[in-house]
């Protein structure tokens, strides 16, 4: 579970006044894996009219290493629950080179509310300080085509212009995880994510009401 100042996806701010996020996820020795993860909102915003769960994500995902790269194909469901928003279902597919950095490409197709495509690269490395503490630095870059632009960040001020593919968000982050057990897992983390293309900056600030987030906050995991 992840107590966060902020819910932020992709660049979006769906939370600014702190969240709780549980997550619970199951893996099998085919590499199939099946995870349920959900937002709850600590207090009122624009997203939900009282303190409640406004979303919920249902993943499904199969990964294997081939190796020098690593491969993972999955399917996301979300739900919206008490929100108005639509569900919408995801596809995805993803690579990972086994070398330095870990550079990972991942594409994602949006295949019911939005339509749209969202491909993100990604790079991260771990620092070993001791045996129960490990130091985490990623960060990654997207690109949008026009109907996922359209469909996140369409206002109606036709002086911005969404309609087009583009580089969309950025993120960049920093996380210690520290084993206080065999089994438990305290990890700090801070982020901070914006956009770097003009016209998306200019809706997400009308949309989202900030285009670029820092956010932090606190996960604590049990194994089994």
């Amino acid at each position: 579970v992840s107590i966060l100042t902020d819910y932020v996806w992709r660049g979006q701010n769906y939370g600014e006044d702190g969240v709780i996020q549980p997550n619970f996820s199951i893996g099998f020795a085919s590499g199939i894996s099946l995870g349920v993860w959900a937002n709850y909102n600590i207090d009122d915003d624009r997203y939900a009219s009282s303190s409640q769960v406004n979303e919920v994500d249902y993943t499904i995902d199969y990964s294997r290493d081939l190796g020098p790269v690593g491969i993972s194909l999955g399917a996301i469901y979300y739900d919206f629950p008490r929100t108005g928003g639509a569900d919408t279902q995801e596809w995805y597919v993803g690579a990972t080179a086994n070398m330095l950095l870990s550079p990972t490409l991942t594409v994602y197709r949006d295949f019911h509310a939005i339509d749209g495509t969202y491909i993100t690269l990604g790079i991260g490395h771990d620092i070993e300080l001791n045996d129960k503490a490990t130091l985490s630095l990623g960060g990654t870059l997207a690109y949008a085509n026009e109907a996922y632009n359209k469909g996140y960040f369409s206002v109606s001020d036709p002086t911005i212009d969404v309609e087009d593919d583009s580089l969309s968000d950025y993120n960049i982050s920093i996380s210690l995880a520290y084993a206080l057990t065999d089994k438990v897992t305290v990890t700090p983390t801070i982020s901070y994510s914006g956009f770097t293309d003009d016209d998306i900056k200019d809706a997400a600030e009308i949309v989202y009401d900030d285009d670029s987030n820092f956010y932090g906050g606190i996960n604590v995991s049990y194994s089994f």
